[in-house]
């Protein structure tokens, strides 16, 4: 029998105590852990800092391995608040909305906007640091900014964050330059989510849908949360058609599905493609984001030797 931690979770403030009550050898502490939502969240930036401190606490108590099954457990999410772990050499070593981050270089993970957040963050001492960036918020599956406090401790890395409201007026937007087309098509897809937060959807949809919006090579589509088309504007036949049935070119590919496996935090791919402003078909890179159930998308084309062919008419 043994002895059990109490990790009190509150505004500032996250402590240690020992009750006595017995369980088993074989229970974890873990379970002891105050829910979090005892604490109130008036001031996010103290809780932040509270919950990480409280899985600090943890692992000193019960070491990396318990600390990092406890935090990896979708079930220990409380809305926006979860938190992620690194070890030493920056390797992810929890992370419960993200399993496919464990294992890798926290280092390399790049941000929304294809900079490497997670090299930022990384970047936190025993002091602590605050990092600003746009991410996801779980509770409202839509786009936000986030602040994360990071902190490390024995060399992991603890860190945990609060999301505020992003929707900014896409008047007010300033795009990459076309010279660097990854991150042009970034801003332009983001551009379109914030006209999407600011206008709604259907005027977001009329705008993309215009013809005239089309900026070269770069335009957006979109589709709704069940990848039904709701702006294509150069292929206006497909509006009301679902994405997920969209093949490559050879008619052997599900390129809608692949497109339309896109998360909040976006990917790329790649296929061949009708180029609106050359009129070939050419090696286009697409990258697609969900934000609030819907997925917005837009990419650029790198024509190479072999890739570019005449659009059949």
């Amino acid at each position: 029998m043994k002895n059990f931690l109490l990790i009190l979770l509150m505004i500032g403030l996250a402590t240690v105590s020992i009750t006595g009550c017995e369980r088993a050898m074989t229970e974890p502490m873990m379970d002891a852990v105050t829910p979090p939502e005892m604490m109130p969240t008036d001031d996010p930036e103290a809780f932040a800092v509270a919950f990480v401190q409280a899985a600090v606490d943890l692992y000193k108590a019960e070491g990396a391995e318990t600390t990092a099954t406890y935090y990896n457990d979708p079930a220990n999410i409380e809305g926006q608040w979860y938190v992620f772990i690194t070890d030493a050499n920056n390797t992810y070593l929890a992370h419960p909305l993200a399993p496919g981050f464990i294992g890798r270089d926290i280092t390399k993970i790049p941000g929304i906007d294809g900079s490497y957040i997670g090299a930022e963050i990384a970047m936190a001492t025993t002091e602590g640091r605050w990092t600003e960036y746009l991410w996801p918020n779980p509770e409202t599956n839509k786009l936000a900014q986030k602040r994360t406090w990071s902190i490390r401790q024995d060399g992991y890395l603890f860190a945990s964050g609060y999301y505020e409201p992003w929707g900014p007026d896409p008047a007010t937007l300033t795009l990459a330059s076309k010279d660097d087309p990854v991150a042009f098509t970034h801003d332009f897809v983001l551009a379109a989510i914030a006209r999407y937060e600011f206008e709604g959807l259907e005027a977001a949809a009329a705008y993309y849908n215009d013809p005239m919006n089309i900026d070269g090579q770069w335009y957006v589509f979109i589709t709704d949360a069940n990848d039904m088309f709701v702006a294509h504007a150069p292929r206006p036949d497909l509006v009301g058609t679902d994405l997920k049935n969209v093949l490559g070119l050879d008619g052997s590919r599900m390129l809608g599905a692949e497109i339309a496996e896109a998360t909040g935090t976006g990917h790329w791919i790649e296929y061949l493609g009708p180029n609106p402003e050359s009129g070939m078909n050419e090696m286009k890179r697409t990258w697609a984001i969900r934000h609030d159930g819907y997925l917005f998308a837009s990419g650029y084309y790198k024509p190479m030797a072999g890739d570019s062919v005449p659009v059949a008419n």
